[in-house]
């Protein structure tokens, strides 16, 4: 009886674990994000683009999104929250660019891909930090998304 009783325990951790998960993902889940801070040590870029999240099931497809710039260049991304939405990660797929505005979105966002530390997470904001991302690594870098 306590075996069965400590395998339910388990399992209800796991089930938590897992709804915190797609909770954040949910969150993130289809629509467009304005980034409002992309940053390195507090230095913000001076070109903002806009996430274009698409719909996904984070437990059945890779998630995907469009790195978009003002000049109308785009890259494309997965994406996934971890660790009971404690950890975000980006990671840049961009396989062709059509244009210069192409090159520098993709850049940004490939320089900007790593694993982040979720620092908010609401339905509105987010902000995630790393000092472990592809173009920046050990320095500090900061996103701040909001719809």
């Amino acid at each position: 009886m306590k075996k069965y009783i400590i395998l339910l325990v388990a399992l209800a951790g796991i089930a938590v674990a897992c709804n915190k998960t797609k909770t954040y993902s949910n969150r993130l889940d289809g629509g467009v994000w304005r980034v409002t801070e992309l940053s390195i040590d507090g230095v913000n870029e001076s070109e903002l683009p806009e996430w274009n999240i698409n719909e996904c099931d984070i437990y059945g497809e890779s998630c995907n999104g469009e790195w978009m710039n003002d000049e109308g260049g785009h890259g494309e991304f997965v994406w996934q929250f971890r660790e009971k939405g404690k950890t975000f990660e980006i990671s840049n797929q961009s396989d062709h660019t059509h244009s210069h505005a192409d090159e520098e979105a993709q850049a940004q966002c490939s320089d900007f891909s790593g694993v982040y530390s979720v620092e908010e997470s609401g339905k509105k904001k987010m902000k995630f930090t790393s000092t472990a991302t592809i173009g920046h690594a050990g320095s500090t870098a900061i996103i701040v998304i909001e719809k």
